[in-house]
């Protein structure tokens, strides 16, 4: 076997953000990918036809340019960015809709009046205190110094009615906020990208996140598609002295004494010299890699309780010539998305989380070719549709029975917004959550958040009650995946804090 002083098990954006770090700081490190092209979620690919670059998963940076991450490794200097006009738009119907203007002082003025004063409300609460709440959000917990910074910048009194905020349905702030329906949806369209609907507690931050990060961040794209920050993961590895292999399966993590020395493979393995960090599901790792006979029964009781988003239907769409949207307003947005009304968002939600494909689903629609023309040959575009289903619709009893008409549900409701939508595709690719989970093991379900967004699954309670700072109750066994806090998103937040904790225990001698 080879050796190194750590063994990264994926290669994800958290786990090469660990690799980074940890060979900044002086280990070797190696980096094992089972798939083909290193890069996880991070990805692009000409799926539809030739010349038309697609992004697999992932797509938009704004949580990532908010990131500690984003300067620590240098990330604007080594790829090139594309941003848009109008980074965010939201669709109540196709004549009834809202855009986040680059500026907020323009979104304020697209606004109604009273929406527009409210929305400058929201950004300067935002830039006062919101910052540094997702700073602490995302930090190892307990976070106490980010904390300290959050309740200084909100005053002591505002305490309470912060701490309210955190655990409310983002659909009451919207409603208590915002007159209009297009503004409300604005602000509570970030809802779409997790599974938990506007009406279920817990659900402002992220959604109020994505908003607010939106605003003041944009939607910021690699040119040349996402895997171009893949590669930049990388580089920042290798830069550092660490090797990133792909094609390598993991097979078992190797335990003696109680404690992780090493991971095996189809061609051997590389013993550990310190720890093994793996960028995978719990369960995957400590159930499959591991072996339950090592584990505590409370912590496997905990494991059990850890669940899984809704599931994603992803469509990718080459075009000739742009999508023609029916208020044209929408040609210079990053992401459209058609929700419908709050309780039709409620709606869509409830339905993919009980089993049931929705009738309006709510659709995530990326145009990343009106920023990146690159992307697509003259004169064509692309566009990026995500939708939130049931990981297995229980009517029909599979996506293989299902998958056809939904698509017809997803692009009559496209073609509502952008009549004439279908006479300009050239091409399409329909992935369903098995085969999402089939291209990338990690995505469980289809689920891209890799564990559901609920309010029970997160903080102290991810992936398990009592074990939400990267360690497992195997000795030198850590997990950094969205698995892991602060959970989804392309931010590195996970990989950042577990090579701080993994370095924070050999320091301590720990490992």
């Amino acid at each position: 076997m080879d050796t190194a002083d750590a063994v990264i098990i994926g290669s994800g954006p958290n786990g090469l953000v660990a690799a980074a770090l940890l060979a900044r700081a002086g280990w070797s490190v190696t980096v094992l990918e089972g798939a083909n092209v290193a890069g996880g979620a991070v990805q692009s690919a000409e799926l539809t036809e030739p010349g038309y670059l697609h992004d697999r998963y992932s797509a938009f940076y704004g949580l990532l340019h908010a990131s500690p991450v984003f300067a620590e490794l240098e990330l604007g200097r080594r790829l090139q960015w594309a941003s848009f006009a109008s980074p965010v738009a939201a669709a109540v119907s196709p004549e009834d809709v809202a855009i986040c203007e680059a500026q907020a002082a323009l979104t304020a003025k697209r606004l109604d009046q009273a929406d527009g004063q409210a929305w400058l409300e929201l950004c300067e609460w935002w830039t006062r205190v919101g910052a540094y709440l997702l700073t602490a959000l995302m930090s190892p917990l307990p976070s106490l110094r980010p904390t300290w910074r959050v309740a200084r910048a909100a005053g002591w009194r505002e305490l309470p009615s912060l701490a309210r905020m955190q655990v409310q349905p983002i659909d009451q702030l919207a409603r208590s906020r915002f007159d209009a329906e297009a503004a409300r949806a604005l602000v509570s369209c970030g809802a779409s990208h997790t599974d938990v609907g506007v009406d279920q507690p817990g659900g402002v931050p992220a959604a109020l996140a994505l908003a607010m990060v939106a605003q003041h961040e944009g939607m910021p794209i690699p040119v040349g598609g996402a895997r171009r920050l893949a590669e930049a993961l990388i580089a920042v590895v290798e830069e550092a002295g660490g090797r990133v292999v792909t094609g390598q399966v993991v097979t078992r993590v190797v335990v003696e004494g109680g404690k992780a020395v090493g991971v095996q493979t189809a061609d051997g393995g590389v013993r550990s010299r310190r720890a093994v960090i793996a960028d995978t599901g719990p369960r995957a790792l400590l159930c499959d890699l591991v072996g339950e006979e090592l584990l505590p029964s409370r912590y496997l009781a905990g494991l059990r309780q850890f669940r899984y988003g809704t599931g994603i239907f992803k469509v990718d769409l080459a075009l000739h010539g742009g999508c023609p949207w029916s208020r044209q307003e929408l040609n210079n947005a990053g992401v459209v998305h058609l929700t419908g009304d709050l309780d039709s968002m409620a709606r869509a939600a409830f339905d993919a989380g009980h089993g049931v494909l929705p009738e309006a689903p709510m659709l995530i629609v990326g145009q990343q070719t009106v920023a990146d023309p690159s992307r697509a040959p003259t004169g064509g575009h692309t566009l990026w549709i995500e939708t939130h289903v049931p990981s297995v619709p229980k009517a029909a009893g599979s996506w293989a029975a299902s998958s056809a008409r939904f698509l017809d549900v997803v692009l009559d409701r496209l073609e509502a917004h952008a009549p004439g939508l279908r006479s300009r595709i050239v091409g399409a690719a329909v992935r369903t959550p098995p085969q999402l989970e089939a291209e990338n093991p990690n995505l469980v379900g289809g689920d891209l958040g890799a564990g559901s967004a609920a309010l029970d699954q997160q903080l102290i309670f991810r992936p398990v009650p009592g074990w939400f700072r990267y360690a497992t109750p195997v000795k030198a066994l850590y997990l950094c995946s969205a698995s892991a806090h602060p959970g989804g998103g392309v931010h590195g937040m996970g990989g950042s804090n577990c090579a701080r904790r993994v370095l924070g225990d050999a320091r301590l001698h720990r490992i």
